[in-house]
């Protein structure tokens, strides 16, 4: 009997190698996965004024592992994602607006000329924008940094910011995670380092804390958080994707990624579908360890703290967190006040918050979430809420986001959730229109009104083109039953799936393994006729043929 399956056994391993290097070659051909060596690394560890910082005439490519996106990044002498010149000194007749963020504002995802700052000028300048009565020429620094909090974005502002003479200044707040940065109890708890310096309340007034910034000086800092946030919160967030003990497939697993792009495609897909499974592969050594390896160790309680803010109703110490960003926003203004600078804000959402189908996501990833309630409005309600009892006329763009979502705009890498060149544009255009006719906010005037956004068409005919194959088979199917009738047609299915299997039973009886493959893709493209030639397309097909 083993004898009799060897045949088969070998067959089927020598189509298992075609396949494989089939995908091989057309992933490599099709350029669909990211080059082995890691991309750029472009921020400065530590920086004694915001913990990090980006370095100065660095340069790079920029992509994930689903490679979503491939951007070749270069960083300024000043340290900005902003265009070549850049010069603290204005021209005369600039109007230069200063905008300050995380890393949206910094948008790695996307080359510079599609960032939402470099359109936002475009669009200005396009427009015709008038100071008094001259026509002035509107400038836009990206003073972005990823994963910067309002804390860092102003003590950048105090030491750096202000050398560029703004105009305006546009905070970037983004609720999702703004509110976790600058509350170091909670950014500890999270990150289990102190990587910055930091604000805390004391008797009503701002703190600040480890500046200059000096990571061989914030041992009294970690005691003191580790007090803070308890033994509990401390343990149950503690990274564990460390590699201290390689596994024994770790040699194999590093050569495949260095010489596979099928290997580069799949494990980050994966780490997606079979968290259970990738961490078993990780423990063997044949992947790297990722946030899979991570979540997976916390238990099945395990509930990411950056979540927080959107339970219903907030707990502690998150309301601690609103209260600190209320203190740094506050000074945020004086700052601007002091500069001579009006200062608006624009809030970002996250994916989540524009996009409901991801919220069900998160909860699937996390079952312990599903026991709780949660609010995914309730970020832009408590930023609306204090930046209006602060003062800073606020831009939120959630409704527009999620208005442009359900018209089918791709506006947020779905793995690597930040704004598409799409979402740029939207962003922008919003932006634009606010700061020239809202009648609270508005303080430029332009001459023509600002153009709208141009429709990423790709994703759009994808879409269209996709559903009509849909439909067409579904009116082909339905023509066919009208057709024939009914008992007819389930009697003609029958008889046509009963030849199939026999003459597939008799290449297997008579062990023409070789054979097979081919009769089944025959199969298959003769049903395709067959359906074709049955709807109500079908004489069309002929006269093609």
């Amino acid at each position: 009997m083993i004898r009799r399956l060897w045949p088969l056994i070998l067959l089927l391993g020598v189509y298992a190698m075609l396949s494989v290097a089939a995908l091989e070659i057309g992933l490599r051909v099709f350029q669909r996965v990211p080059p082995p060596e890691p991309p750029g690394f472009f921020w400065r560890l530590p920086d004694p004024v915001t913990g990090w910082s980006l370095i100065p005439n660095s340069s790079g490519r920029w992509y994930n592992a689903m490679y979503e996106f491939d951007v070749a990044v270069t960083i300024n002498e000043l340290g900005l994602r902003s265009p070549e010149p850049l010069t603290y000194a204005k021209k005369d007749g600039v109007y230069r607006i200063l905008v300050i963020g995380d890393s949206f504002v910094e948008a790695m995802q996307v080359p510079i000329e599609q960032t939402f700052g470099y359109q936002l000028e475009r669009l200005l300048n396009e427009a015709g924008v008038r100071i008094g009565d001259k026509t002035a020429e509107i400038e836009v620094i990206n003073a972005g940094v990823g994963s910067w909090g309002t804390d860092q974005q102003l003590l950048w502002l105090r030491h750096e910011g202000y050398k560029f003479d703004p105009d305006l200044i546009v905070l970037a707040f983004y609720p999702a995670n703004d509110f976790m940065n600058n509350y170091m109890p909670l950014e500890f708890a999270n990150q289990q380092a102190v990587r910055k310096p930091w604000f805390e309340l004391v008797d009503g007034q701002l703190q600040l804390n480890d500046f200059p910034f000096d990571p061989d000086k914030v041992g009294e800092s970690r005691r003191r958080l580790r007090e803070l946030i308890g033994v509990t919160a401390n343990t149950n967030n503690a990274l564990v994707t460390n590699n201290d003990t390689p596994g024994v497939l770790r040699g194999i697993g590093e050569w495949l990624h260095q010489y596979s792009a099928l290997y580069r495609y799949l494990v980050p897909r994966l780490r997606v579908v079979a968290p259970h499974f990738t961490a078993w592969l990780a423990q063997s050594g044949l992947i790297e360890a990722g946030h899979e390896v991570n979540d997976l160790a916390q238990g099945p309680t395990y509930i990411p703290i950056a979540y927080g803010v959107y339970a219903s109703p907030i707990a502690e110490p998150w309301p601690q967190a609103l209260l600190t960003t209320r203190a740094i926003l506050e000074e945020f203004k004086r700052e601007a006040d002091q500069l001579g600078a009006p200062l608006r804000s624009v809030l970002i959402p996250s994916y989540e918050e524009v996009d409901d189908r991801q919220w069900s996501r998160v909860l699937q990833r996390y079952p312990a979430m599903q026991a709780h309630r949660w609010d995914t409005a309730q970020p832009a309600m408590l930023t609306k809420q204090i930046f209006d009892e602060v003062g800073i006329p606020l831009l939120d763009l959630t409704p527009i986001m999620r208005q442009s979502a359900e018209q089918g705009k791709n506006l947020y890498f779905r793995d690597d959730r930040h704004f598409t060149p799409e979402g740029h544009a939207v962003a922008a255009h919003t932006l634009a229109t606010w700061l020239t006719t809202d009648p609270e906010a508005a303080l430029l005037s332009v001459q023509q009104p600002i153009p709208s956004p141009a429709r990423a068409w790709g994703h759009l005919i994808w879409r269209v083109f996709v559903w009509s194959i849909v439909v067409l088979l579904v009116i082909s199917l339905a023509w066919s039953i009208y057709k024939n009738g009914l008992r007819i047609w389930l009697r003609n299915v029958w008889l046509n799936l009963s030849t199939v299997g026999e003459l597939l039973t008799f290449l297997v009886l008579r062990q023409n393994f070789v054979l097979l493959p081919l009769v089944v893709v025959l199969l298959i493209f003769g049903g395709l006729l067959i359906v074709a030639q049955a709807s109500v397309v079908g004489p069309f097909i002929y006269t093609l043929f």
